[in-house]
């Protein structure tokens, strides 16, 4: 079996409107019901997040969804699998999470030498020698 097949082109899905009020505008999802029921234009590809669908609504909108946004119906019948990797999380934890660096301190912490001048000097010259 094949995890989280593509759903053909021109195939009827439904999507569950409370997934997707976070991402659409308030003007947009007024004019949409609580089941929007749609078919599959094309497929759009993001920048590493995954494969996402341009659907045509009943009323004549074009929304872009993802697998996660598909209702349960949907993704029974078309056997794909729920993934939460992105889910809940906001882009900027991802990037945090993503350059989050351990730094080990080396070096003396005494404190005469963290106060001695001429270390200070030295750290002045070292941490302003990219700006000047």
């Amino acid at each position: 079996m094949e995890v989280n097949p593509l759903i053909p082109i021109g195939a009827k899905i439904k999507v569950d409107k409370s997934r997707i009020e976070n991402l659409l505008p308030n003007k947009l999802l007024d004019e949409l019901p609580q089941t929007i029921n749609g078919e599959i234009l094309d497929y759009k590809m993001t920048d590493g997040m995954g494969i996402g669908y341009v659907l045509m609504t009943e009323n004549n909108l074009k929304i872009w969804i993802f697998n996660n946004e598909l209702n349960e119906q949907t993704r029974q019948e078309y056997m794909i699998e729920d993934t939460k990797k992105y889910q809940n999380q906001r882009k900027n934890d991802l990037m945090i999470e993503k350059n989050k660096i351990d730094y080990e301190i080396n070096g003396n912490r005494n404190i005469k030498t963290l106060v001695n001048p001429i270390n200070l000097i030295k750290w002045l010259i070292f941490t302003l020698k990219d700006i000047f």
